[in-house]
């Protein structure tokens, strides 16, 4: 594994850039998704989503569903939940 080190701050916005060195070694692209898991207080892991693999999942998931749901009752369980 190649060893890259490489420092970046957060703005105002709490926006985070990934130094260009660490996006080209990941393959990083615009609108790549990354999974933010904080480990500690000082400590996040950043993982790259692959969104084909994110896609088949969630089709494989919804295909063993027995009752679907219809998208106007998803966004209305949606509404509910945010409610709460």
């Amino acid at each position: 594994m190649q060893e890259i080190v490489e420092t970046t701050k957060m703005s105002t916005r709490g926006q985070v850039i990934i130094p260009k060195d660490v996006r080209d070694y990941i393959r990083a692209e615009e609108n790549t998704i990354f999974t933010v898991v904080p480990l500690d207080k000082n400590t996040i892991l950043m993982k790259k989503m692959d969104k084909k693999k994110l896609l088949e999942e969630f089709r494989n998931i919804r295909s063993n569903i027995k009752e679907k749901l219809s998208p106007e009752e998803i966004a209305n369980e949606i509404r509910a939940h945010r409610k709460a």
